[in-house]
């Protein structure tokens, strides 16, 4: 399955999810602290998968974070920047409103709007994994979800930021500090939810206590029993 192609298609005949017929496959989305392993778990599950050559539940997942922020940057509507999809940043009410005064519309707005359709299309064909961009609000409604919300103590996730950029321990927690604060105000102030509330989600783990391998066992295995209860329901029901 040819996620990024059907995308493009999908961008530029600007469809409605909707109006995209749903194949019923699961997906997954992950919701996670800064430097708490999001997203290598979201590439350590693909791997996995591969090991169920003969399942074809199993076969064709892709993950969508950088490349999802690359589909939507390429729109010249928006003007956007990598760096700021990238960053999950909520621009103040103030600026957004003073932005759509002089220029008769919100580029905060667009950009929202443009991402959550995406998003929502990536879920309805199924078999992706979204890593941030608020799919697990975005997607709550819809039947084939499985929301992962992944947390790890500050410490850990201070050493992890240190290693991977080679810095000190007082920036480390400064660029920790800073990406939760802005990912919990998004949460918030777009749709109006907090981000560790637990009914959000399926499951929550703390990386520090399991191996993302361990984590991805668990989340395949749910993967599965979900597949296999909603095609019980779906012949029973008819």
């Amino acid at each position: 399955m040819n996620h990024l192609k059907m995308i493009h298609e999908f961008l530029q005949d600007h469809r409605n999810p909707e109006e995209i017929p749903p194949t019923g496959f699961p997906f997954v989305t992950i919701t996670r602290q800064a430097a708490a392993g999001g997203h290598l778990l979201a590439h350590v599950i693909t791997t996995d998968l591969l090991k169920f050559f003969d399942d074809d539940i199993m076969q064709g997942w892709h993950v969508f974070d950088r490349e999802l922020c690359e589909l939507i940057a390429q729109d010249p509507e928006l003007e956007t920047t990598m760096e700021s999809l990238l960053a999950e940043r909520y621009r103040s009410e103030f600026s957004d409103f003073m932005e759509s005064l002089f220029t008769g519309r919100s580029k905060q707005y667009m950009l929202q709007k443009k991402t959550f359709k995406v998003v929502r299309l990536l879920a309805t064909v199924g078999k992706v994994i979204i890593v941030g961009r608020g799919a697990q609000c975005v997607t709550q409604d819809m039947p084939h979800g499985i929301h992962v919300h992944v947390m790890a103590p500050i410490d850990q996730r201070t050493r992890w930021m240190m290693r991977k950029f080679n810095i000190r321990k007082d920036e480390a927690r400064r660029m920790i500090d800073r990406q939760d604060r802005e990912r919990r105000l998004y949460t918030k102030q777009v749709f109006t939810k907090d981000i560790d509330d637990p009914l959000l989600y399926d499951v929550t783990w703390n990386s520090a206590r399991a191996d993302p391998h361990e984590i991805s066992a668990s989340i395949i295995h749910l993967v599965q029993s979900r597949w296999e209860k909603w095609n019980k329901e779906e012949t029973l029901g008819g």
